[in-house]
């Protein structure tokens, strides 16, 4: 028996209002909150895939190398990106979600090589290492800029914890999480031991979901989520979840 062109119509519409939207999302290395091999592929990714989850918005990973992680949203290759600091010169090409989760930005240094500060500009005439493409902060930037600050620049985490076990560096800024993870991942227990990341932060950086501004889907996205990750605070799942996932990296690490 045909069914009436009604009925047909409804159950199209049924079926397309059922199925969950997918979108694109940039995937960095930088674990335990993103990697490609860690478990749910990082803390922040879980958040971020639960967030949308949430708005029955499905989440599709592409691995690229951390520089294009960021450049490729804001020129528009990619629907978005996590896993980002607010700074002026991407909110010109970027919008951006409620803050995720929080860096805090500390300096591992080489033992018997302690060097104690109060303040950024203390550091002057110290060698400091920093990965292109990541952002540390507004006020290091400005004090890179003006010269006050000795920079050296690499294309990695990794690359720079071997030029500070070398000495070539004197300092370098990380996250408190990130610093251990990449020493116990990258590094000899030998070469372990004569680094240490110090307690005492110089920023707490907060971390968001980034869409581009090219894309005109976005302003409904960044909506979304942040009503996606407002539901897993107010019941309680996301502190659950940050503390099982955590544990989980940190066991398989």
């Amino acid at each position: 028996m045909r069914k009436p062109a009604s009925l047909m119509l409804a159950l199209m519409l049924s079926a397309g209002m059922a199925q969950a939207e997918t979108i694109l999302l940039t995937l960095q290395e930088y674990p335990p909150y993103m990697g490609e091999k860690l478990p749910y592929q990082g803390l922040l990714t879980r958040v971020v895939v639960a967030a949308f989850a949430q708005q029955k918005i499905n989440v599709k990973l592409e691995s690229v190398p951390n520089r294009r992680a960021i450049d490729g949203v804001r020129m528009g290759l990619y629907p978005g990106g996590f896993g980002w600091a607010k700074n002026p010169e991407r909110e010109k090409d970027l919008l951006y979600t409620d803050p995720v989760l929080s860096l805090r930005m500390v300096f591992c240094q080489q033992k018997g090589r302690e060097i104690a500060w109060k303040k950024l500009e203390d550091l002057a005439g110290y060698s400091i290492g920093i990965t292109s493409g990541n952002f540390y902060s507004e006020e290091f930037d400005k004090l890179s800029k003006a010269g006050v600050l000795q920079i050296d620049t690499s294309n990695s985490d990794v690359s720079n914890f071997k030029k500070l076990h070398a000495g070539y560096i004197d300092l370098l800024p990380i996250d408190i999480e990130v610093g251990p993870y990449v020493l116990a991942k990258n590094l000899s227990a030998a070469e372990r031991d004569k680094i240490f990341c110090q307690n005492q932060a110089y920023w707490t950086a907060p971390l968001h979901v980034v869409f581009s501004r090219k894309n005109p889907n976005s302003p409904r996205w960044v909506k979304s989520f942040n009503q996606g990750l407002r539901a897993l605070n107010e019941s309680g799942q996301l502190s659950s979840l940050i503390e099982n996932t955590r544990r989980e990296i940190n066991q398989a690490n």
